[in-house]
């Protein structure tokens, strides 16, 4: 089955800046992928989200090397309309997503449907559809502004789904938020992923990376540095280097192996180390 996202040669530097943001970077994306992409502030992440939805290089401008390609359509070929039906992206501040030209979170649900021409009744169908996926059925006569942060970044997530992408790209979109509305919103996007969608998520919260996704991929300085398994990525402890912490469990199933300090399992292999550090982390 091919790949729904194919980065070739990557390279992109922002108009007037001295480096590249981005640095030669290659990988794929599968089909129903929950991928994370992680890595220390500066490293790439949202240059990379930017790229994947085709805002680089059609909005930002620059120097670009190399190409994207989404469900067989090149980014650099085509417009973010086009795109916007295969791929959509959640910013990492919510309030950048609304349109604050609607009056009600249903008006603005449908504000992509509306400059796609799509009839109303197709149109009030999808948004009590995308209301109930994204838990906002009881704020839609409210106006967007007067929601709270999880709130608007729930309508951010719709907004971009109500186009029915096959992919879905979210840029550290629970930075502004609580931790309960992270994991709302988190839960979500889990949801989405086992009905279907591909996911590629930037995230901060190593836990939960480690917990959900397929598959890690790390960046430093504009590079992918690792791109594997949660369990390979993280035990690998050079990754403090590049400014990205290890999930707790994984750090206390190490200092458990090396210390030698669970009783009735000393010395410890790496995979029970690793068990018992996540259960002390679930207490």
């Amino acid at each position: 089955m091919p790949a729904v996202i194919q980065v070739e040669n990557l390279s992109f530097r922002y108009a007037e800046a001295k480096k590249y943001a981005l640095k030669d970077l290659n990988f794929s994306v599968e089909q129903n992928e929950f991928l994370c992409i992680i890595g220390a502030n500066g490293s790439g992440k949202s240059t990379l989200c930017n790229a994947l939805m085709g805002l680089i290089p059609s909005y930002f401008s620059g120097k670009m090397k190399g190409k994207v390609t989404i469900m067989g359509e090149t980014t650099s070929e085509t417009t973010i309309g086009n795109l916007s039906k295969k791929i959509g992206l959640v910013f990492q501040n919510p309030f950048n997503q609304l349109s604050y030209t609607t009056s009600t979170v249903e008006e603005e649900l449908a504000y992509g449907l509306c400059n796609m021409g799509v009839p109303r009744d197709e149109m009030a169908r999808r948004v009590k559809e995308i209301a109930k996926i994204i838990r906002v059925e009881k704020l839609l006569k409210k106006n967007p502004l007067e929601l709270s942060g999880g709130q608007v970044q729930r309508v951010a997530i719709g907004s971009a789904l109500i186009m029915k992408p096959s992919v879905l790209v979210l840029d550290e979109c629970t930075t502004q938020l609580d931790p309960l509305g992270s994991e709302e919103v988190f839960d979500i996007v889990k949801d989405l992923n086992k009905d279907g969608v591909t996911v590629v998520m930037a995230d901060h919260d190593m836990e939960r990376v480690a917990r959900c996704a397929d598959r890690v991929l790390v960046m430093s300085d504009g590079e992918i540095i690792a791109l594997d398994t949660p369990r390979a990525v993280f035990e690998n402890e050079e990754l403090s280097k590049h400014g990205v912490d290890m999930p707790d469990y994984i750090r206390f199933g190490i200092a458990l192996r090396e210390e030698k300090l669970y009783e009735g399992l000393s010395p410890l292999t790496e995979t029970e180390a690793i068990i018992i550090g996540k259960e002390l982390v679930s207490l």
